[in-house]
This record gives structure tokens, sequence and C-alpha cells, in this order.
């Protein structure tokens, strides 16, 4: 198995099941982190569908999330990690595969444990670390919810998920929005304490989508394989690594509040 690496961004990582491999589909992430970090965690999945499959693939992915999603909104991608596709500009150029696994995520405005600030309605006036306007559960959520609280607060916005608890672990903001699963893996790994003042309705985990270009027989055989995952003892090592509970059916349907709640704040 091969694997090529790029220094400059955007980042591609390559996955060859054989020398003599078809061209490699192109799997794009969401930059939750950094593509080094992407890179780490996704990697191990990507060499487990190729060697599974016989399909090839690339991990490819923006230095920022704007980047990416253009990626996206230029369909450079034949499958993505990714749910800003539900915003109007973009719904309707993939379909929805398959879902990470495991419970339903919140998004989450936390705030340094020491904090005074105890209600949404506390944040008035303060800075609060966002991951980027583009970002559902770090940004159209909490916005919609602030607009309901008619408070207004100071937008910061920090890249990635991982950026923004990194401002609130410094001090640099009052609060931060985030994903409630990624918060609870930064604050055990980064030992921060937090707490929430504000907690969402549920809405899934993020799809895996895949462009109507894709064959359908190879679009069959990626999805068997994902969704076969967590019942197949030679991926239990790419799902640690990836800190991945393994992947689940899920439907176009099933991510219709997430569309309702970008319609809201006008995307």
């Amino acid at each position: 198995m091969a694997v090529t690496f790029a220094a400059f961004f955007p980042m591609r990582m390559t996955f060859s099941a054989s020398p003599q491999a078809t061209k490699p589909l192109e799997f794009g992430v969401v930059n939750q982190q950094s593509p080094i970090q992407t890179a780490e965690r996704c990697n191990p999945i990507l060499r487990y569908l190729t060697e599974k499959t016989g399909i090839p693939l690339h991990l490819k992915m923006g230095a920022t999330v704007e980047l990416t999603d253009a990626m996206m909104a230029r369909e450079e991608f034949d499958l993505v990690y990714n749910n800003h596709n539900f915003q109007s500009e973009y719904d309707g150029q993939y379909k929805v595969m398959a879902r990470w696994g495991g419970p339903a995520i919140h998004s989450a405005i936390v705030v340094p444990d020491e904090s005074p600030v105890r209600t949404i309605e506390d944040l008035r006036g303060l800075a609060v670390a966002f991951p980027s306007r583009d970002a559902f559960v770090g940004y159209a959520v909490p916005v919609v919810a602030l607009r309901d609280h008619g408070v207004a607060v100071r937008e910061k916005f920090a890249g990635n998920q991982e950026g923004a608890l990194a401002q609130l672990k410094a001090r640099q903001v009052d609060a931060a929005a985030v994903n409630s699963r990624f918060l609870e893996s930064y604050a055990r790994r980064e030992r921060l304490r937090t707490r929430t003042v504000y907690l969402s309705e549920p809405y899934l985990e993020l799809p895996v989508l895949i462009h109507p270009r894709v064959p359908a027989e190879r679009a069959e055989r990626l999805e068997r394989a994902l969704l076969g995952m967590r019942d197949d003892p030679a991926a239990a090592e790419a799902l640690r690594k990836a800190r991945c509970p393994g992947f689940e059916v899920a439907g176009e349907r099933d991510y219709d509040n997430v569309r309702s709640v970008y319609r809201a704040i006008g995307k």
C-alpha cells in the first residue's frame, strides 16, 4: 500500500490497493481539527476501506473549513464527511450514504468552570468563540438560540472546534460554542473544566456523503464496508485510532432538522 503526502495544502493522502489500482476517489473531511490531526484519525479508516473494497481513496481537505467547503461546492469530492452540505447552496449535490455511529450530538455553549456566567442570558456582550460561520452545531444552532433569547455576543472565529476550545482554555474568550462529542474528547485530553450554559436538542452525527457520479456498484461496496466496520475484527484498530464507534444507516430525511436550522439563519 502506497501513501503519499503533500506538504502544502490542500492536503492529499493516497491509499491504493495495488500499483495497478484505478483512479482513486477523493474523500473530503470537514475541518473539526487541523489537517494533520484529521489525517491521524481518518487515514486508518480510509486504509481499511481501500483494503476491504479494492477502491483506492484520497484524503483531501483544505487548510480551512472555508476552503474545504469551497471544494465541496465545486464538487471536487467523490465522498465527503460533512454536514455543511445541507446549506441551500450545496444541498442536493451529494447524497447521504451512512453516518458516524453512536448517540446524537448537541450544540454546547460552555464557559470555564470558575466563570460567573450561569445562563445563556449572562453571555450578553461577551466574547464567544465559534469554529466558523459554516459550522452547524458550532455556529448555526447556537446563533439561533442566542437570537431566540435576545442575546447579542461578540463573535470570534477560531477556524475549527479545536481552535474554539483552545481559545477558551487560554481565556482569550468568555465562552465557546462546540459539538458536545468533541467537547467531551477535548476536555478529557486537555483537562479542561467547563460549565455548560446552553445545550441544544439532539442532532444525528455527521453523515458520510457520496456524489452521484460514483458508479452504483462502487457506492454499494463502500457502503457495505462502512456499515460492516463495527462487526469486523479487522476494522477494530482503525476504529480505535479514529475514536469511532462505527457507522450506521442514515438517509436524507434524517437531516431535515439540520436543513431547518441552516434556513433559519439564511443558509
